[in-house]
């Protein structure tokens, strides 16, 4: 438990708690037995010859899973331990753009291992037809300028990571029979170890110069950019098949947003925005009825929320997202509050509502007209976050009334 003076400490430098980070950390460690499990897995199919890129496709897919379940995890414990090394003093507390980045990474690391598991489990399960790879890691926070033990713990993370990938594509190319047949994608492999480690080389000079804050910004760039090419090279070398199409990490960063049919204010159903898993529940309880009915009451602009529920529907039926599901498969069900909207899965990079969204992030339409009777505004929002299961429930029934 944190003293008063660590709190005090922290509260002055803009500080929040890591309490729940450090539960994720602690429950990610499981990564590391599954990069042990899947290095031991590269090397006996090393020694046995076997070219991955004609090899069993539920190996690559355990090995592509459990290096991203790493990544992952490794980008997130270094920048929590960069910061309290920073300030044994507020050890515990980390400034808001260091939460954001580590939660958004440790958030990811559980389905990466789940879907390692059940490769390792199924030779006939493919990832990647469950989605889009190489993934992307999760959108980079924003802060200005971003703190210097940020900085240091990702190029912490830079080199840890580095190592693992450049021994996984030393072994790879070992492996690989027909080098002359594949010689193109080699040197495509080659050319992105030696661009990253030219960008984390060049942040490692920029830092050990004591940088000012003006500088921070290029420090940073340079250190996102070398963290997003090992993630996809490590991917690329343990799923060869799909450097054929690879265009880059700046490939994915300009997303259309979903094509929708025009949608009528007028006559529409007002359930539309619940999760359809749950709507019948949610239909027969009379207060959830008036919750509803009163949000819809409220709506300023019932077209504007009923055309990000459009692109919504509309990326679900394209495959782009599907329902959240937890490590045994099943469905999280609905959102806390009303309207009581499904939770999803994003398998493949999409704008929904104005908001981008990744590979392996999930996602839920928040509407709420509960502050408007107060002179709030009426809420519509994508809102990423790392859902978890629980009882309570909201009817956010802005007049308070619980009648039919």
């Amino acid at each position: 438990m944190a003293t008063l003076m660590t709190r005090m400490a922290a509260a002055l430098k803009g500080e929040v708690r890591a309490d729940e980070l450090e539960a994720y950390r602690r429950a990610g460690g499981i990564v590391y037995t599954e990069l042990e499990q899947a290095e031991s897995l590269r090397g006996r199919l090393a020694l046995e010859g076997v070219n991955l890129w004609h090899g069993p496709q539920g190996a690559a897919g355990q090995l592509l899973c459990v290096w991203n379940a790493f990544v992952l995890q490794a980008i997130g414990e270094h920048l929590l331990d960069a910061d309290y090394a920073a300030d044994p003093r507020t050890s515990g507390f980390v400034p808001p753009v260091t939460a954001q980045q580590v939660g958004a990474c440790f958030a990811q690391v559980e389905g990466w291992v789940s879907r390692a598991r059940q490769a390792a489990g199924n030779p006939g399960y493919l990832v990647e037809q469950e989605l889009l790879l190489p993934a992307d890691l999760p959108e980079w926070a924003e802060a200005d300028p971003c703190p210097l033990p940020h900085l240091h713990g990702m190029l912490a993370a830079s080199r840890a990571i580095r190592q693992h990938a450049e021994v996984a594509l030393g072994v790879f190319e070992k492996t690989v029979a027909d080098a002359d047949r594949h010689m193109d994608a080699l040197r495509r492999l080659r050319q992105l170890v030696a661009e990253a480690a030219t960008a984390a080389d060049y942040a490692e000079g920029l830092l050990d110069t004591d940088p000012n804050p003006r500088m921070h910004e290029a420090i940073e760039q340079r250190l996102q950019r070398a963290l997003e090419i090992y993630y996809h090279l490590g991917q690329l070398t343990a799923m060869p098949q799909l450097i054929a199409d690879y265009k880059g990490v700046d490939a994915r960063r300009a997303v259309p947003p979903v094509a929708t049919p025009p949608v009528n204010p007028r006559s529409f159903d007002p359930w539309c925005l619940t999760d359809p898993q749950k709507r019948g529940v949610w239909q027969a309880d009379p207060r959830a009825r008036q919750a509803i009915k009163e949000m819809w009451e409220y709506d300023p602009d019932a077209a504007h929320t009923l055309r990000i529920q459009a692109e919504i529907d509309a990326a679900f039926t394209s495959g782009a997202i599907t329902y959240a599901t937890d490590a045994g498969g099943k469905p999280y069900g609905s959102y806390y509050c009303c309207p009581w909207a499904a939770i999803y899965l994003v398998r493949r990079p999409i704008v929904i509502g104005g908001t981008r969204l990744r590979t392996m992030q999930q996602f839920t339409y928040e509407v709420s007209a509960e502050d408007v009777p107060k002179g709030g505004r009426f809420k519509r929002e994508i809102i990423v976050s790392n859902f978890r299961p629980t009882d309570e429930v909201d009817y956010c029934d802005p007049d308070g009334l619980h009648g039919d």
